[in-house]
């Protein structure tokens, strides 16, 4: 997704740190993919507090990327996670907030395509 990092602020500035992390915590499944591609989120995409954030989510839940180092300023995810979790985040925001884009791929999201 180009324009992830925004979607995170966006959330986060919409829900607040402690129920965006509830939410993440929620959605993300510990559960490896059957595809083991993986996705990094860095300070250059997020910000800090949101690194943070899915830091902590990503403890809570154990969904850690085997043989991967925990790596400051970076949180290393699989890529059905962080689709999962943007999913999560497109279809809980109102769409007032969204882009044309976003209600797009919301719609898309909600009958399953």
């Amino acid at each position: 997704m180009a324009h992830e990092g925004q979607l995170w602020e966006m959330a986060l500035e919409h829900f607040g740190s402690d129920k965006l992390l509830q939410m993440v915590v929620d959605k993300w499944s510990p559960v490896t993919p059957a595809r083991s591609v993986v996705e990094h989120l860095t300070t250059k995409q997020v910000s800090q507090e949101v690194l943070n954030l899915l830091k902590i989510a990503q403890e809570r839940v154990g969904a850690f990327v085997p043989g991967r180092a925990p790596v400051a300023g970076m949180v290393t995810l699989y890529a059905r996670h962080a689709s999962d979790l943007a999913d999560e985040l497109i279809t809980r925001l109102p769409k007032a907030l969204l882009s044309r884009a976003w209600r797009g791929a919301c719609l898309e999201i909600d009958i399953g395509i």
